[in-house]
């Protein structure tokens, strides 16, 4: 089940080894909150159609305010087994139409 979902969202990843292609630039689209993960699709034909972070896989979640640009959620997400990666990621969700406040927060709580 889909807790909340929010268009125009970029997702880029950083501090990688071995970057597949599929993981490079910015990623836009659309990402979904459920009980158990975060999952992010991507709009138009980027090579990453989709990418999903699991709850345990996920760590140091921060909800950033700058004050120049739109609000963001940043982390680090692990490699699952078998998932096309390896090794971890730095991720950030940038939400240039609004809402990571409040998709953060929920994260948050879902996750907890």
């Amino acid at each position: 089940s889909i807790l909340m979902s929010y268009d125009h969202v970029e997702l880029t990843f950083n501090d990688m080894k071995n970057v597949p292609e599929a993981f490079k630039g910015t990623k836009k689209g659309t990402v979904y909150l459920t009980p158990y993960r975060v999952i992010f699709l991507s709009k138009g034909k980027d090579a990453m159609q989709s990418f999903m972070m699991p709850f345990y896989l996920m760590k140091d979640c921060e909800i950033k305010q700058p004050v120049f640009g739109a609000n963001f959620i940043k982390g680090i997400v692990k490699a699952e087994a078998g998932g096309g990666w390896e090794g971890s990621a730095s991720y950030k969700l940038t939400f240039t139409a609004g809402g990571a406040i409040e998709f953060g927060q929920r994260m948050l709580q879902v996750a907890s």
